[in-house]
């Protein structure tokens, strides 16, 4: 039962005629689609309904337990809601995908659209992937990590301590907290949580994140804004509160007819009745104010540049052709920075409280070296590395972090991989298998 404000709300903004299209679209099944991975999965093995505004996206005949699919765990994909993946139009029409950039995804998690962001994004751009939530923040680096692209940073904090970082960013992604009146077909979760007061509350803080937001663009620089929302308050009045207040010039954007992309006022609405996806709203906005530059001291650092004789001994792991800066953590954890976007992450680093870089190499354990789950997912392992296809019963055993049996293994440490897609470490010690998958990430089913 959808609240009566809720529905006065849609009749007015629809009209009586399509608001009863709109409610028999929330009661028809939910689609599912999915975004193809283009560094680990080639094509699709099936020939899939393509979602019309993104190259890599289609739609399922019906939900699968992804659960139990390997390719899923190994990042050869992302489930994501169709109408989401419109940011991959929007990125065409607004920024120069060829070059390199700054790039901040401000509210992050779960990392549907930091995923799309950094399989768009040119070499030698460099992604901050931010969540200020802390159990959400782990949920988004995990899935960062399985997408295997190393030019991704995932912080933690508030989106008021990137002050120090004013007209820094190219592009900025906000994502925004938001109501979640796109959500109600699949989330009646939401239909609860409703109401006109919390639209309010709602729309009250993402003007101020949008204040946080505008202030960390080079003069120039793109904002886009979306939400899984339909009223105006969080949508059209918030762009019209910036282009008053902050400066920020909306873009015309052009989507074809037949996509069935609503044009709002100000923005761009996707509904279920119209779309073969959720409700979603999205808006491009220019940076047309010049902020000044920010003088603050840098916090203390917790990554330092490694070592040279650890480096060294990196090369028998990392692909030779992959150019990149090893980082060690207090702890003696290392990671690494493409080489290409390192002096972009020098410059922004030095301001952002805590950061992690995605690409986990391993740590050092007295003479051994013990890779990391994210250097097995990336596409930078080195290719020599014994690779150990799996069958889907032991493969789903490896991901139950159960032990496995392999025939002829050879070497210490190894990958396993199913259908080609890397699942992680294993270690041959006398015949027998350990399994390295990381234990947070396991299944249980």
């Amino acid at each position: 039962m959808l609240p009566a404000a809720f529905s006065a709300q849609m009749q007015d903004q629809l009209g009586q005629a399509a608001y009863a299209d709109f409610l028999q679209a929330l009661s028809s099944p939910i689609p599912v689609s999915v975004r193809r991975n283009p560094l680990k999965l080639k094509h699709w093995g099936e020939n899939y309904a393509g979602v019309k505004w993104h190259p890599e996206g289609v739609y399922l005949p019906a939900r699968p337990v992804f659960t139990l699919d390997p390719r899923l765990h190994g990042g050869a994909y992302y489930v994501q809601e169709a109408s989401s993946m419109l940011l991959w139009s929007v990125l065409q029409q607004t920024v120069d995908l060829n070059s390199p950039l700054k790039v901040l995804d401000l509210a992050a998690a779960p990392g549907g659209k930091s995923t799309l962001l950094a399989a768009a994004l040119a070499e030698g751009s460099l992604l901050i992937s931010n969540e200020v939530i802390k159990s959400r923040y782990q949920i988004l680096r995990e899935n960062l990590s399985k997408w295997g692209y190393p030019n991704v940073v995932c912080t933690n904090q508030d989106s008021r301590e990137f002050a120090p970082l004013q007209r820094q960013f190219d592009l900025v992604l906000l994502d925004a907290p938001c109501s979640g009146e796109g959500l109600f077909r699949k989330d009646p979760t939401a239909v609860n949580e409703w109401s006109p007061e919390h639209v309010q509350h709602c729309a009250a803080r993402q003007r101020r994140i949008l204040a946080e937001a505008s202030a960390l663009l080079k003069p120039g620089g793109i904002l886009i804004y979306c939400t899984c929302t339909y009223n105006d308050h969080e949508n059209a009045l918030n762009v019209q509160w910036s282009q008053e207040n902050l400066d920020l010039a909306p873009i015309a954007l052009s989507f074809p007819t037949e996509w069935g992309i609503q044009a709002r006022e100000l923005g761009y609405q996707c509904y279920p009745h119209h779309v073969e996806g959720e409700g979603f709203f999205i808006a491009a906005l220019r940076q047309e104010k010049k902020y000044p530059l920010l003088k603050s001291t840098p916090p203390k650092g917790f990554w330092k540049n490694t070592p040279r004789k650890n480096t060294g001994a990196l090369k028998d792991w990392i692909n030779p052709s992959f150019e990149f800066q090893a980082l060690e953590s207090p702890h003696g954890e290392l990671a690494a920075i493409p080489q290409p976007c390192f002096d972009y992450f020098q410059e922004l680093s030095p301001h952002l409280r805590r950061w992690d870089p995605i690409l986990e190499l391993g740590a050092f354990k007295h003479q051994d070296f013990v890779p990391a789950a994210a250097l097995a997912l990336s596409a930078v392992v080195h290719p020599a590395i014994p690779n150990f296809s799996l069958d889907l019963a032991t493969a789903l055993q490896y991901l139950r972090k159960e032990p496995i049996e392999l025939a002829e293994v050879t070497g210490s440490w190894g990958l396993v991989s199913y259908e080609g897609i890397n699942l992680g470490w294993i270690k041959n010690i006398k015949g027998r298998i350990n399994n390295y998958f990381p234990k947070e990430w396991r299944i249980r089913m």
